[in-house]
């Protein structure tokens, strides 16, 4: 059985995309269905802690019940077959794959264990997460380097790649040894344009020894399934992406891929459980939740038969009529790029005369879930995700627009 034939027969594929959309020959109801959602709820704050679908929740039974039967088989080989797919799915080598169990301790392990000297810098943008930016904060004060906080573009609902690309060439130095970013910003929606960025530190390695290379240090929760693209063949040195999210993998389940180039720059912080690869070493060890970790794979391919490309344009469709939506209501202004090729499945905006909490208030008494970027200007913000319908953006427009009249 080929791959479409599969997706016939779950009921997922209606129909072969032939048409401008490629989010067109999925049956999105049939997706939904896969899903426990709250049928009385318009969640689109989904990103967050995402629903599993129905064969990631089999396999983490499944492997639970294994491991309650006999605890000491805990099948290492799972291992290697859920590097194999990650790998596969963001164009990688497995071996250059170590899970952690979230982005915020990915990146902890990645800054903290980077060859770093007092007399070199790492260089973030002040849209990065608060806890990227601790992350890397933590790492410097060990070893006496310095953080510095850079503003790679003026408007974020205008920036454009060559803004950022100009703003990150004039801001890297002889002594920058990472730069960090966010391949999607939960603060702004704003989808880095993390080639450009790859090509700036590049042209700023050119006679640098190893030890002062610049790494591209890329925070990559919400463009992982959302953005259809290898996270690995972007030209960044290190990817760091929670599983749980975008990708509806089981909670608690993250990845860190590095660079071979690099690998040599980053040591590990704590004892390993894999010894697979020279990567797979900055993973921590111990015990862990092996029923959700292994069941990892499971939510690869659920996300392989749907198609990314089809993922990713489901998002932004939806994405595109909100904001196109939301561009016709007066007192609304949007932080988030329209353009797609700048933005993928978050969208943040304002209502004037209201705060985003009050935004979020008011739509939750509607049962409508959004949040705001609370560890920045507290923006009301949704997430498309492809769970969501055009009927619940219709439907979260038209609330908006009653209370601003």
């Amino acid at each position: 059985m080929d791959r479409r034939d599969f997706l016939v027969g779950t009921g997922l594929i209606a129909v072969t995309p032939t048409a401008a959309s490629a989010a067109q020959g999925v049956d999105w109801g049939a997706v939904r269905r896969e899903f426990r959602l709250d049928p009385t709820l318009i969640n689109l704050g989904l990103f967050y802690l995402a629903s599993n679908p129905r064969e990631v929740r089999t396999a983490v039974e499944n492997f639970k019940r294994k491991l309650d039967a006999n605890s000491h088989e805990l099948m290492f080989e799972r291992e290697q077959e859920v590097a194999v797919a990650l790998g596969q799915y963001i164009g990688g080598n497995p071996g250059d794959i170590a899970f952690v169990p979230n982005t915020t301790v990915g990146l902890s392990i990645v800054y903290g264990g980077l060859r770093l000297r007092p007399d070199q810098e790492l260089l973030l943008s002040d849209q990065d997460h608060g806890w990227h930016r601790q992350a890397a904060q933590l790492a410097a004060q060990r070893v006496g380097a310095n953080v510095r906080i850079g503003t790679l573009y003026e408007n974020s609902a205008k920036v454009t790649e060559d803004e950022v690309a100009t703003r990150l060439r004039n801001s890297i130095t002889p002594q920058t040894r990472a730069v960090g970013i966010t391949w999607v910003q939960s603060s702004t929606g704003v989808r880095m344009p993390v080639r450009a960025c790859a090509a700036v530190v590049a042209e700023a390695n050119n006679g640098r020894k190893q030890e002062d290379r610049c790494l591209l240090v890329v925070d990559g929760v919400h463009g992982l399934a959302a953005v259809d693209d290898d996270a690995a063949r972007m030209g960044a040195d290190v990817v760091v992406a929670g599983t749980h999210k975008w990708l509806f993998g089981p909670r608690g389940t993250g990845m860190v891929w590095v660079n071979p180039q690099v690998s040599d720059q980053i040591m590990p912080l704590l004892p390993s459980l894999s010894n697979r690869s020279e990567t797979a070493l900055l993973g921590p060890g111990g015990f862990h939740a092996f029923e959700h970790f292994y069941a990892v794979k499971a939510a690869v391919e659920f996300h392989q038969r749907l198609g990314r490309n089809r993922v990713a344009a489901r998002i932004t469709e939806l994405a595109t009529s909100f904001k196109d939506g939301l561009a016709a209501m007066p007192g609304v202004v949007i932080h988030t790029p329209r353009d797609p090729r700048m933005s993928a499945g978050m969208v943040c905006f304002d209502v004037t005369g209201h705060s985003g909490d009050e935004v979020v208030a008011r739509l939750a008494q509607k049962r409508i879930q959004i949040t705001t970027a609370a560890y920045r200007i507290p923006y009301a913000r949704i997430g498309t995700a492809i769970l969501n319908t055009p009927s619940e953006i219709d439907r979260t427009l038209k609330e908006i627009r009653a209370f601003i009249r």
